[in-house]
């Protein structure tokens, strides 16, 4: 299924909508990032509004893409240290800007927060939902299953994501226009 939709956008503006974090994600980033770059991207706009988050590994990917060398993010489990999950050197040196919202969660508030703390791009929009837990599930004999909190997540720079969310450098509430209702007014905020 498709999480990656592109296109580009006038004046060369590469815009890119991850509706969701999962297996096919970051494959999916690499070969909609490479498209936009054959066709003369020079500016970014990445929207993860109303991404609910998914895969560690994969939004890890995605933004190794993007990042410098560096943690992307830590997770920090009860009485243990930090663990951090890592990007290589190599990343692309273009005009960035995130477009969340209040529906943008966990996967989507790691990407978020990485970018924001190593200042690769603008974060616009409104703050986001502020779920930066892990849990797993265990099923019981009985069938019911129980859900337990195993871990913490934490950006780059250590600030926890959980009941805070990602604070945006560019606040824009979004204003349906009756008259264009494709109009958007936070997208054209980020392109901005």
């Amino acid at each position: 299924v498709p999480t990656i939709e592109h296109e580009m956008l006038p004046d060369a503006v590469g815009y890119i909508v991850i509706s969701e974090f999962d297996g096919v994600t970051d494959e999916q980033f690499i070969v909609a990032l490479d498209e936009l770059k054959t066709q003369g991207m020079k500016r970014l706009v990445i929207d993860l509004r109303n991404n609910g988050g998914g895969s560690v590994e994969s939004v890890c990917n995605v933004a190794d893409a993007l990042l410098p060398e560096g943690p992307i993010v830590y997770t920090e489990y009860k009485g243990e240290d930090r663990e951090a999950r890592n990007s290589d050197s190599e990343c692309i040196d273009i005009p960035m800007a995130v477009l969340i919202n209040g529906a943008s969660a966990s996967a989507s508030e790691i990407f978020a927060g990485a970018i924001q703390d190593y200042q690769k791009g603008k974060i616009v929009g409104t703050t986001t939902y502020g779920k930066g837990i892990v849990q797993n599930i265990y099923g019981l004999p009985d069938g019911t299953s129980l859900k337990i909190t195993i871990s913490e997540y934490f950006t780059p720079n250590g600030r926890s994501i959980h009941k805070k969310g990602i604070e945006p450098d560019v606040v824009v509430e979004y204003q349906y226009d009756e008259k264009n209702p494709e109009a958007d007014n936070q997208l054209q905020a980020a392109i901005d």
